[in-house]
């Protein structure tokens, strides 16, 4: 019995017994070919057990009982689950997932295996796009991409980026790369226009080989956009549906005098005016004016007004995205529309778009497939005009307001304007300036695209394709009756319309061939293209109407009518193409790309131009003597040479232009009248030439321990010869100006980029992306004589600089030396005037006195001219770059994106405005300028007080020196993602396919010494005046929170 009884037992107890004992499995993880894998994970599905393969490929994993189930994965390999089932002793060959190692990347007119490509071309994941909190997908572009500069002109809502690839190479001209989107070329390219969420993949072609294959249109590098198109062929239909709500600020404001700092140095001015007026005004002629500084203590506690405050706002931002993806084997649907607004942080300003978007694409036979795609898109930006040349900017006016309102004395009028005193400066407070001022840029986009493919054989290709683009542009702009502008000018209160219409047709046909053997890969690509494009535009004004209510809708009533304007034009470019790739043995390869491009902007003789290029890669990584390399993955070498150009000048830039239209002034005797008349505004250029880029590129593919590590280093030279330049005329032709080629400019650099897998374990993901680009630009050559092109921006001096030996568009001007001193001058107390002593350089022909500023005699002849200007700043970086880090676990990820700039310098338009030593009541100064000389501060660099036209500085206004170039470098928090996603079986429970939540934050923190809003800014919108930060509305801070859901 008692036996029996533990038997008994026994039986009960085995099966625990049994699933309770532990074991170790070890053994060999490798690929196809037999080659071990060093650093594979290995871990019991289910748990946080696990273990890692060593240099060898071997691994042990101890706790094991029978019937654990083991998970291998590997990056570059599809993941394998094995069930132990007993076994101590388990071998393991990963097979390489083909979507990884054979990932097929959409280049010129056709595909490419990113193994096989010659040239220079990156890729950046469009789920980083998605993810960034912005309005347009190019601003989540910036420290993504080694050697594509993306930078802000200025902080509007929906502004489009400067994309610049590989550095500037046109003077005068756009830098702006070409963008194709689902394979059509499109000039004049709005992201506004696309819809961010619908990009499946982003390329960029970088070098000449890559870029040739456009030709004219491919000098400045090409970026290659395609879409979704649908993909389910099981009958299921996707719907996804997203919304995103945040808040957006600005990170910083600009440092003005406190409301008694400010009340002092009016005192200080209301003095200065009184003893050195030249118009022989005297302290007693002040008067009242000078009486309501009298004591400014009554403004050192004041709390006065902060005017940047007033103007800028915390704005919300929201968009709205749905999609539907849906199908069978035949037949795919892809529909989705967006909805985006974004206010501004700056009141009365915002952006708003519409976007829709529908493509189909069926499958007719086994041998021939069609696609189409149709998308209008509406967007609407609103705010004031702040560029360059709008000199009465409501932000430059806003930060120099006077900080007391209202002020300690009722005799003047709002916004400081005294009746009594000629020589002030009228200004209007910037609010109600700004609330009556109605300024609307709207654009309808519609963009539509059919596709034939038909495979004649199995190497044999044909595809036609065809595509049709309208934009057009309304913008108004309303000025009421409490503006500047409805107040002052003539015209009174006023408004403008501008209309533009640009339409594209453009139909490309191509035939592959392309034949695969044993040792050998061959294809030959031929094409045919040609599109048409024209431009129309129509502008009218009428002005002095009696009120503003209705705004532009109630134009119509006013009294003066101003001329309105049209004009039109129009060009055609055909061009034929090639391509011809060649592999043997899959490791040694050559492509070569033609194209010839024949346009109507050119005269007869210039109208063709011819691009080749020639690049060529050896995988060494695959030969026999380096397989024994374990840790080595792949290596490859690439070399490239190729020719492409620039044709993105007026269409009728080479022609003489004759323009009809009715003129105002003296004509017949009758002044004042309109007449029709006929005048030439262009002379014929026949010789005129396209811009010719030719670039060389050499480059390194590296990856190892399984493409855990990857890293790409690429240098580059390409010199532009026959720059389009609009060069200034001689008088004497009647012409201002004229397009010529007049030169050579060259950019060369290094681009390196580096991706890791730190960590890669089944719960937990860290990654790391990171690229530096280092660039240098240099003028060669110009054609005019000279061996350097003078340009200005905003101020009356020249102030840039494009030279022969430097880069384009160098800061240029006065080098500051020091403040006059009491001890450098003669007083005559006779004159009562301030006479240099010898030796002391004199600032050409105007007059000095203590307090004014000096400048460095450069060249010794005792004045200061404008032969003693100098480079003083050079507005291209040393290097600029990224780095992002990704973490993953479980359901959980963050991310977030370092950017940074570094060695370039900023042109401190407002430092010069608000230092400038003269003013009416109304204008404040950087808090700087409290610090100015006296006669007991003589320790500044802040010239004295004084008026326009008074004695000490009549020259400072309009000059620029070295005090206002600021180094623009900076780091800046660019991106930070935090999400999470609910796991599949919570899914399945509530029957979704996705469900997705995050929150995300963009220009978080900038570390930089430049004094201004943003160091990320260039308002004059041209090559040769660049980064100019005058008004510039100020980069926000975005906080971004959103939601996603799968059906």
């Amino acid at each position: 019995m008692k036996n029996f009884i533990i038997g008994i037992f026994a039986l009960l107890f085995l099966p625990f017994y049994t699933q309770a004992q532990e074991f170790a499995v070890s053994g060999v993880v490798s690929d196809e070919s037999g080659e071990t894998l060093p650093g594979v994970n290995i871990v019991i599905k289910g748990t946080n057990s696990g273990t890692m393969t060593n240099i060898s490929g071997e691994f042990k994993l101890m706790n094991v009982i029978g019937t654990d189930v083991l998970e291998v994965s590997f990056i570059g390999f599809e993941t394998q689950t094995i069930a132990v089932k007993d076994r101590s002793k388990i071998n393991v060959t990963l097979v390489a997932d083909v979507n990884e190692l054979d990932e097929v990347l959409v280049i010129g007119y056709g595909t490419s295996k990113k193994k096989d490509i010659t040239g220079s071309v990156a890729t950046v994941n469009a789920e980083d796009l998605v993810s960034s909190p912005t309005a347009n997908y190019d601003e989540a572009l910036m420290g993504r991409v080694a050697g594509v500069h993306v930078s802000a002109s200025e902080g509007a809502p929906g502004a489009p980026m400067n994309i610049v690839i590989r550095g500037g190479n046109s003077i005068t001209g756009s830098n702006q790369p070409l963008y194709v989107v689902d394979g059509i070329p499109l000039d004049d390219f709005d992201p506004a226009t696309i819809n961010t969420e619908d990009i499946q993949e982003f390329n960029v072609l970088k070098d000449a080989s890559a870029t040739s294959i456009y030709g004219s249109r491919g000098a400045n590098g090409v970026i290659v956009i395609t879409t979704k198109d649908g993909g389910n062929d099981n009958g299921s239909t996707t719907v996804t549906v997203s919304a995103a709500y945040g808040m957006q600020s600005v990170p910083k404001y600009l440092e003005v005098m406190s409301p008694y700092e400010y009340v002092k140095y009016q005192e200080n001015q209301a003095w200065a005016k009184a003893k050195w007026d030249l118009n022989g005004s005297t302290e007693s002629s002040l008067g009242k004016f000078y009486e309501k500084w009298v004591d400014p203590e009554l403004y050192r506690n004041a709390e006065g007004n902060d005017w940047q405050d007033q103007i800028f706002q915390e704005a919300p931002i929201q968009r709205y995205n749905v999609s539907v993806n849906g199908g069978n084997k035949k037949t795919n649907i892809y529909y989705s529309g967006n909805y985006t607004d974004q206010e501004g942080t700056l009141i009365t300003s915002g952006f708003t778009k519409i976007i829709n978007n529908l493509r189909i694409k069926h499958t007719i036979s086994k041998k021939s497939t069609f696609n189409a795609g149709i998308m209008h898109s509406y967007s609407v930006r609103r705010g004031p005009d702040l560029r360059e040349n709008s000199y009465s900017s409501i932000i430059r006016d806003a930060v120099r307001f006077r900080p007391v309102d209202p002020i300690l004395d009722d005799g003047l009028e709002p916004g400081g304007y005294d009746p009594t005193d000629p020589n002030q400066v009228v200004m209007y407070p910037p609010v109600p300036n700004l609330e009556n001022t109605e300024r609307k840029n709207k654009q309808n986009a519609i963009r539509g695209n059919m596709r034939f493919v038909h495979k004649f054989h199995k190497n044999l290709t044909l595809n036609i394709a065809a595509n049709y683009q309208a934009q057009l542009w309304d913008e108004t702009t309303f000025y009421g009756e409490e503006t500047r502008t409805g107040q002052n000018s003539p015209m009174g209160i006023q408004g403008s319309q501008r209309q533009s219409l640009r339409q594209t047709l453009a139909s490309s046909n191509t035939l592959t061939y392309h034949k695969k053997s044993k040792n050998h890969e061959f294809s030959v690509m031929g094409g045919i293209e040609g599109s048409y494009q024209d431009f129309s535009f129509s502008s009218l004004q009428n002005g002095n109407l009696p009120v503003d209510d209705f705004g532009m809708a109630n134009i119509g009533i006013g009294t003066t009518a101003t001329l309105a304007q049209s004009n039109w034009s129009g060009s055609t470019l055909l061009s034929f193409f090639g391509r011809a790739t060649y592999a043997f043995k899959d490791k040694y390869l050559l492509t070569a790309n033609f194209r010839s491009d024949g346009s109507s902007k050119f005269a007869e003789g210039n109208r063709w131009g011819y691009f080749p290029s020639l690049s060529g890669a050896w995988r060494a990584g695959d030969e026999p003597f380096l397989k024994d390399i374990e840790v080595l993955s792949t290596l490859k070498f690439r070399g490239g040479w190729g020719v492409t150009g620039n044709n993105r000048i007026a269409d009728f830039a080479a022609y003489n232009q004759i323009n009809i239209s009715k003129w105002t002034g003296y004509n017949w005797g009758v002044t004042e009248s309109y007449k029709p008349g006929a005048t030439q505004t262009n002379l014929a250029v026949p010789d005129l030439r396209w811009e010719t880029t030719e670039q060389i590129n050499f480059g390194v593919d590296l990856s190892f321990f399984n493409q855990r590590l990857e890293t790409t280093v690429d240098v580059y030279q390409k010199n532009t010869s026959d720059l389009l330049l609009n060069a200034n005329m001689a008088p004497s032709t009647g012409f201002r100006n004229v397009f010529q080629n007049v030169g050579e400019v060259e950019n060369k650099g290094l681009e390196i980029s580096l991706s890791t897998v730190n960590i890669h374990k089944k719960s937990f993901k860290w990654t790391t992306n990171f690229n530096i680009s280092f660039q240098q630009n240099r003028v060669v050559k110009l054609n005019q004589g000279d061996d350097a092109i003078y340009s200005r921006a905003r101020f009356s001096e020249d102030n840039y600089i494009t030279q022969v030996g430097n880069s384009v568009g160098m800061m240029y001007g006065l080098e500051f030396d020091r403040i006059y001193q009491v001890e450098d001058f003669n007083y005559d107390n006779e004159s009562q005037t301030y006479e240099l002593k010898d030796g002391v350089a004199n600032n050409g022909s105007a007059d000095v006195a203590p307090g004014g500023v000096k400048f460095i005699d450069q060249n010794g002849d005792g004045t200061i001219n404008e032969l003693d200007r100098k480079i003083i700043g050079n507005p291209h970086p040393d290097h600029f770059g990224g780095i992002t880090n990704n973490f993953s676990y479980k359901g959980f990820n963050f991310s977030f994106l370092f950017q940074w700039s570094h060695g370039f310098d900023v042109m401190n338009g407002n430092a010069v405005e608000m230092h400038k030593p003269w003013g009416s009541q109304s204008f404040n100064g950087f808090s700087t300028v409290a610090d100015h000389w006296t006669p007991y501060n003589t320790d500044t660099n802040i010239n004295a007080t004084t008026y326009a036209g008074s004695l000490g500085s009549a020259r400072v206004g309009n000059q620029i020196d070295n005090r206002f170039i600021e180094d623009g470098s900076y780091i800046r928090l660019k991106t930070v993602t935090f999400g999470y996603s609910l796991p599949k079986k919570v899914l399945k429970r509530i029957k979704m396919k996705g469900l997705n939540f995050s929150v995300s934050g963009q220009n978080l923190f900038t570390w930089t010494s430049y004094s201004g809003f943003d160091p990320e800014v260039s308002v004059s919108g041209n090559g040769v005046t660049p980064n100019l930060d005058y008004s510039a509305y100020p980069q926000s801070r975005t906080i971004l929170g959103s939601i996603k859901l799968t059906l």
